[in-house]
């Protein structure tokens, strides 16, 4: 597993900082201070003028308004920055004693992987993350988190990767856990990537028993391998699954960073390291132990923080950061309810892409962007008066067999359809497609499912992977697809399957759907 951030880059005027001081935890749930922290108040953060991520005016040359909208939460009366909502970091480490983080740590509540102790300070990958979600603002030293009073803590999972910790750290919280944050995944090699069924099943225990019973929200970084064409978010059995927010990257000018993947199951983008390389500045370990091991321009001066940033790592706690003013704002919401408020508020971004498109129930899509760029103001505006929806249906088909030879570089391919009735789901909220097949090169294969409606999803595309494309694990790979949302799902669903280069050959053995949604 990879954490997923991308090589670095420049950033803006080196900064001397008025420090505070901390002496490791404190916090409660609402981000109060204490524990340790002595505060300083002031107006403003020193670094938020770089913090273009947050309020774009044009920085370093990119473009003013392409920022996830943030400013009017805060400002709003009352302002909403995450009071109350707690926000796990599940990463290589978060340094708790932190300046800029420990009035918002939690105490006793983060987890060493390592020790079992409480203390999962180590890495800088996630120390970067939980600033980008829950940094403190208004303290006179660094920037500011998108909720910067949410309550932050860390799990060191990735010092200890094992199927159970894994597991468990989905679980952790319990019912506490209001949002998940999740930058790391499978190696963005272009290759098939499984997910553990007890993953699953951890997540969905989340679903369930997260946040008192209305569902833990998982944010999980869409992958960095989109370069090339390379990789493909649909291609990780994390990214792909049901259950979490696949988050992908836009630059400071709104465009796609070009190491973010494409996917149908992606769900919003959110801000990164882009265009000319402006990445995001954020908390940094404490002295030269992080990324910012100098202090030399074009880097701060304080190497507590870095402006060097970046990946879909970058995306995704910015996303969580936003969810956690949503959540404040109406803490009744269930995740399912989380989920379309996102996609309905999402703004569209790059508006002169070919790819965007209107499905049947009314959403703009991309495969590059999702429903487009994650819009906090708009959000938190949707949740005040939002009535939750009715209780999830899931309908799923028998699998429909095939057996039929995929012609080599033919255009035609192999096509199959399913008749869906009786689902009982007027509003499809998710779908899963489960392809089951043999080829010796997968990457040579383009899959495709068409909706009722002419909705397409496209599940895989024509790609090389770094050590070979060499078949599917156990022949049979589940896809997702967000791209459906608020469609009906009865009708006809149909999968074509092409070979689009030569020499390598297989099989379209047989494939299934399964939906997620409710009845109106």
């Amino acid at each position: 597993m990879h954490a997923r951030q991308v090589g670095y880059c420049t950033a803006a005027v080196a900064f001397s900082l008025l420090l505070a001081t901390c002496g490791g935890g404190g916090g409660d749930g609402g981000g109060g201070g204490g524990g340790g922290c002595t505060v300083t108040s002031a107006a403003s953060d020193p670094l938020f003028t770089d913090q273009w991520h947050l309020l774009n005016t044009g920085q370093a040359g990119g473009t003013a308004g392409q920022d996830v909208n943030i400013l009017p939460a805060w400002n709003a009366m009352p302002s909403i920055k995450g009071t109350g909502v707690r926000i796990a970091v599940v990463d290589d480490g978060l340094e708790i004693a932190h300046e800029d983080l420990c009035p918002n740590v939690i105490a006793g509540q983060s987890f060493n992987y390592l020790n079992s102790g409480t203390d999962p300070t180590g890495g800088s990958h996630g120390t970067a993350v939980g600033g980008v979600a829950a940094a403190r603002d208004t303290n006179s030293v660094g920037g500011a988190g998108a909720a910067p009073r949410a309550g932050l803590v860390g799990y060191n999972l990735l010092q200890s990767l094992t199927a159970g910790n894994e597991a468990n750290a989905m679980t952790r919280g319990g019912a506490a856990e209001f949002v998940s944050n999740n930058s790391w995944g499978a190696p963005d090699n272009g290759r098939w990537a499984a997910s553990a069924a007890t993953w699953r099943t951890a997540i969905n225990t989340g679903l369930t028993t997260g946040r008192n019973g209305r569902g833990t929200i998982y944010t999980w970084a869409a992958g960095n391998g989109g370069t090339g064409n390379v990789d493909n978010s649909n291609y990780d059995g994390q990214a792909n699954y049901r259950g979490v927010l696949s988050i992908c990257a836009v630059g400071d000018d709104g465009v796609k960073a070009s190491y973010s993947e494409r996917g149908a199951n992606l769900w919003v983008c959110t801000p990164s390291q882009g265009r000319a390389n402006h990445a995001i500045t954020t908390t940094d370990r404490s002295g030269a132990l992080g990324y910012n091991t100098t202090g030399a321009p074009p880097n701060y001066s304080n190497t507590n923080y870095t402006n060097t940033f970046n990946g879909t790592s970058s995306a995704a706690p910015l996303a969580a950061g936003v969810i956690a003013l949503v959540l404040e704002a109406n803490p009744n919401l269930t995740w399912r309810d989380l989920r379309i408020i996102l996609a309905q508020s999402a703004r569209m971004n790059d508006p002169g892409n070919i790819d965007w498109t209107v499905n049947g129930g009314g959403f703009n899509i991309n495969h590059n962007y999702g429903f487009g760029v994650a819009n906090a103001n708009a959000a938190v505006t949707l949740a005040r008066t939002w009535v939750n929806v009715g209780a999830q249906v899931t309908f799923a088909t028998a699998t429909a067999s095939v057996n039929t030879a995929i012609p080599d570089n033919n255009a035609t391919g192999v096509s199959n359809t399913i008749n869906v009735a009786g689902s009982g789901i007027g509003r499809i909220e998710f779908v899963e497609i489960t392809f089951n097949g043999t080829h010796t090169y997968v990457g040579d294969l383009e899959i495709v499912l068409t909706a009722p409606s002419g909705t397409v999803s496209r599940l895989s595309e024509v790609h090389g992977c770094a050590g070979g494309c060499l078949g599917v694990p156990g022949n049979s790979w589940r896809f997702g697809s967000a791209r459906h949302l608020g469609e009906a799902a009865n009708g006809n669903w149909t999968l074509l399957v092409r070979d689009l280069a030569a020499l390598d050959t297989g099989t379209f053995t047989s494939w299934q759907l399964t939906f997620y949604g409710r009845l109106n």
